[in-house]
């Protein structure tokens, strides 16, 4: 995955100070999935919670080299998006996953998220990264070159056969791009492989995607600040969460300015352009990878559309921050 200066987060975990009995740890990251990665929780020793970051942390890595669409790491998504039109290839059972939740959350938000786009959003990547590089030659993508690689930017040449393992690009000129998806979807497989190792009342952070696990010693569930998008450093609210993900999707991490006006990352596809319909939108819900295809989706969503969305999915909760600088929670 390309790599991003870090910025502040959007969601920010609330930790209180020291308690009896188990103590809390924390160990953090910078360099996995283009963001700060903080594991936090409550052991009894440091041993404990040493074997319990190094498994975390190792997950994160494996899982970074196989969603890396950016970089040739020779497996996962490097690795297919490199053989895009030479016919069915193998990918890794996490992948396939996470292939098949891009191929839903395309029908799901009606095409609002798309992880077939990585032709136009390559294109976003290089302005940026030019724009970085000399500021003050900082340019938008050409239009027409835009409208040229959204002509392969087809869900329909995602091929996928569950039982023989093998994802197919029928178009050569396709990539795909899980940058509205992975890193959600990732942290809910670390929750799974911690869980699956016997721990508890632990809480991950990967940039905007939180998963809270049980709770600290006393407490009902971990609070989770969802911090204003702007440099104020305010929280819009609070959350008291456990046994699930809060997931924000807001232009705040990664953009560019051109001449004084900034253009963030979430491109919305019928437009090629940054949506304007929001300025951060969470969501709430017991699947981390599901949410983070609904907050990018009500991000771009105007309002009631994003409403319409949420009331889809059984259990999920939309907190907005709207075009008009409004606090909307659905439902």
């Amino acid at each position: 995955m390309k790599k991003t200066a870090i910025a502040a987060l959007i969601i920010c975990v609330m930790l209180s100070g020291c308690q009896r009995g188990p103590q809390r740890y924390t160990d953090q990251r910078y360099d996995l999935l283009d963001t700060l990665i903080v594991l936090t929780a409550y052991s009894d020793s440091q041993e404990t919670f040493d074997a319990m970051s190094e498994l975390a942390f190792s997950e994160f890595e494996r899982l970074h080299r196989l969603f890396d669409t950016y970089n040739d790491t020779g497996e996962g998504l490097s690795r297919l998006n490199a053989a895009a039109g030479q016919g069915p290839q193998p990918v890794e059972p996490e992948v396939m996953q996470l292939l098949l939740l891009g191929k839903e959350g395309y029908e799901l938000t009606g095409g609002k998220v798309n992880i077939a786009m990585g032709a136009v959003l390559q294109l976003w990547s290089d302005a940026r990264e030019a724009a970085l590089e000399d500021p003050d030659n900082a340019a938008l993508p050409d239009m027409d070159a835009l409208q040229r690689a959204a002509e392969h930017c087809t869900i329909d040449d995602l091929v996928l056969d569950e039982q023989a393992g093998t994802a197919e690009l029928r178009d050569s000129a396709m990539r795909i791009d899980v940058g509205a998806v992975a890193k959600g979807y990732a942290t809910g497989l670390v929750a799974d492989a911690l869980r699956a190792a016997g721990y508890t009342d632990f809480v991950i952070s990967a940039g905007g995607n939180v998963w809270a696990e049980g709770a600290p010693p006393g407490e009902d569930g971990w609070t989770v600040g969802v911090q204003s998008p702007d440099d104020s450093g305010e929280l819009l609210t609070t959350l008291t969460l456990s046994d699930c993900a809060a997931v924000t999707s807001g232009g705040y991490l990664r953009y560019m300015t051109v001449d004084g006006v900034q253009y963030h990352h979430i491109i919305d596809p019928d437009t090629l352009m940054p949506s304007e319909n929001a300025l951060s939108a969470t969501i709430i819900y017991t699947d981390s990878g599901v949410a983070d295809v609904l907050s990018t989706a009500c991000f771009m969503l105007p309002q009631d559309e994003s409403a319409a969305l949420i009331q889809k999915v059984d259990g999920a909760r939309l907190i907005l921050l709207n075009a008009a600088g409004e606090l909307v929670e659905i439902p």
